[in-house]
C-alpha cells in the first residue's frame, strides 16, 4: 500500500527556523513583498485591545503574535514546528503556545472560545477546499461578533498570479495561493462573511466572521 507523503514536512520548517525571520523580512523576493504591512493590516483589522484572547495559527517564530502582545492582548499560538515554536516562546515568554497541527482538529490545551484567531503565511500550504474546511472549523471557536483575520501569499484572480509568476521568474515555487475570486465565493458558501484587502502585488489580508 503506497504511503502519503507529506508535502510540508515538519522537518522543513525546523531547519528554516533560524533564517525565517532574516527571511521574511527580504521584502523584494517573493514570496514576502509586503510582509509587513500584511502583519500591520491583521492587527488593524483585529481591532486588539488590552486582554483580547487571540489565537495566532501557524506562529512560526511569533513575528505577528509579538504585534498582538505589544497590545496587551492575551495570545495563544500554535504550530506544528518544534523549532519554530522554542524561537516564538524566546521571543515572548508571556504568550502561551502549543505544538499542534492545525488539520488535525482543535488541540485539548486550548481554550474553547477566542475573541479573535489570526494567521500569517499559512494557509497558503493548503488546496482551497482544505482551507475553507480548517476556516469553518475554527470559526466554530470564534465568541460571538468574533472574527478571524488572515494574513497570506494572495492575487485577485488566475491572471494577476500568472504576472506576478512571469515577473518572479526562479524565485516562483508552485503552492496554494490564494485567488481572491475563488476564495471569497467558497467561504461566504461554507456560512462565513468574508473580505479581502491586497497589500502588495502577492500578498493580501482575508477577515471572515460566522455569517
Amino acid at each position: 500500500m503506497a504511503v502519503e507523503v507529506d508535502p510540508f514536512p515538519v522537518s522543513d520548517f525546523d531547519g528554516w527556523a533560524s533564517t525565517y525571520d532574516q527571511d521574511v523580512l527580504d521584502e523584494a523576493r517573493f514570496p514576502f513583498t509586503g510582509y509587513r504591512c500584511a502583519l500591520d493590516m491583521v492587527v488593524r483589522l483585529a481591532e486588539p485591545h488590552p486582554g483580547m484572547l487571540v489565537l495566532d495559527i501557524g506562529t512560526g517564530t511569533g513575528n505577528l503574535a509579538a504585534l498582538f502582545t505589544a497590545h496587551g492582548c492575551c495570545l495563544w499560538g500554535t504550530d506544528f514546528s518544534p523549532a519554530m515554536l522554542a524561537a516564538a516562546q524566546g521571543k515572548l515568554p508571556q504568550a502561551r503556545f502549543v505544538l499542534a497541527d492545525v488539520r488535525q482538529g482543535w488541540p485539548a490545551e486550548l481554550p474553547p472560545v477566542f475573541e479573535c484567531i489570526v494567521s500569517a503565511y499559512t494557509f497558503h500550504h493548503f488546496e482551497l477546499a482544505e482551507k475553507v474546511r480548517l476556516l469553518v472549523e475554527l470559526a466554530s471557536h470564534l465568541a460571538f461578533h468574533g472574527r478571524m483575520v488572515i494574513a497570506d501569499v494572495a492575487f485577485a484572480d488566475a491572471a494577476s498570479r500568472a504576472n506576478v509568476r512571469q515577473a518572479v521568474g526562479d524565485d516562483w515555487e508552485d503552492e496554494f495561493y490564494w485567488l481572491a475570486d475563488e476564495a471569497l465565493p467558497a467561504l461566504q458558501q461554507a456560512g462565513l462573511r468574508a473580505q479581502f484587502t491586497p497589500v502588495s502585488t502577492c500578498a493580501g489580508v482575508f477577515v471572515m466572521e460566522k455569517a
